[in-house]
């Protein structure tokens, strides 16, 4: 073989190993999709046994590619080691864990999964059920207006009922106005409607309420279960008020604590019904305003914590 021959074969043996190493430089790792974890989780409670929680996918997620939704729950003095878990399969609706305990508060996490086995981290919110009253002795809770004589304007929330040994709500007349947490009034011509702490209605001895209410926002919804919070309830600000609801065309939840002469605090939320835009139903000299109630017997459980 003559050098020119031994010069070409080794040149080309030399871009060989060249461009076999230059392959072995540009080897990228294949990016792998992880998803976001869920945002703007939120809970409300159904009933003393039942939550409901909600959220939202991160703007980066890629639809095509989730398979679902993985919920962990578990009392927050506790760890998730063997916690049960749910399956959900879209955000953005409420999801239910039921068979709760009505004493604990729970640890709820929410984590996205990819078809490619790939799951985000998990997001967080604690929670408590509460007692929902939406009858009692069978009866719809009616406040009645303020020119109706004998029946009921305003609300204890935590009645002992010694027959069946529960908490329940009870409705009082003016007469035990300083039992009251809550209560409505109405003028004489029934163009006024407020919904508030019992201390501050327009009642005589109202300010003999020693456990009247605090009250913060009224924000509307067609049910309790409507209205979701991310944020502990302990977190708004209360005050002895009353909302003035004469113009307010639909259903409002209002959010409630209250202070017991032990001193513990209890957090509620009361929906204020409203039909065909207006509060008041019934007929002349028997009217009223139709509410529901979401109390937490547990004192110092404030529904939520984030």
């Amino acid at each position: 073989m003559n050098l020119i021959k031994k010069l070409s074969l080794l040149t080309a043996l030399v871009a060989v190993m060249f461009a076999f190493n230059a392959c072995e430089e540009d080897t990228v790792t294949p990016t792998v999709d992880t998803p976001s974890a869920p945002i703007a989780l939120e809970a409300t409670s159904i009933n003393s046994t039942t939550v409901h929680i909600k959220w939202k996918d991160a703007s980066d997620i890629n639809k095509t590619m989730v398979t679902d939704y993985t919920v962990t729950y578990y009392p927050s003095n506790t760890n998730a080691t063997d916690a049960p878990t749910l399956s959900a399969t879209e955000s953005g609706v409420a999801f239910p864990i039921p068979d709760l305990d009505s004493t604990r508060e729970y640890t709820f996490e929410v984590v996205t999964n990819y078809d490619n086995g790939e799951s985000s981290t998990a997001s967080m919110i604690k929670w408590a059920p509460a007692l929902r009253f939406e009858k009692v002795a069978a009866q719809t809770i009616k406040l009645y207006t303020s020119n109706v004589i004998g029946k009921g304007s305003g609300i204890k929330l935590e009645t002992f009922e010694s027959v069946d040994g529960i908490y329940i709500p009870e409705v009082l007349t003016t007469d035990n106005i300083s039992k009251w947490n809550l209560g409505i009034y109405t003028s004489k011509a029934m163009d006024t409607l407020m919904f508030g702490s019992a201390s501050v209605l327009n009642y005589k001895n109202a300010s003999t309420a020693t456990e009247s209410a605090e009250v913060s926002d009224a924000v509307p919804g067609t049910s309790l279960n409507d209205v979701f919070d991310s944020q502990a309830l302990d977190n708004k600000n209360y005050s002895q008020d009353r909302h003035l609801l004469t113009n307010t065309t639909s259903s409002v939840v209002v959010y409630v604590r209250t202070t017991n002469a032990a001193n513990e605090v209890h957090y509620a939320k009361v929906f204020l019904k409203n039909v065909n835009g207006s509060f008041i139903q019934g007929q002349s000299g028997d009217t009223y305003v139709e509410v529901e109630i979401s109390y937490q017997l547990n004192a110092g459980f404030p529904y939520a914590k984030k």
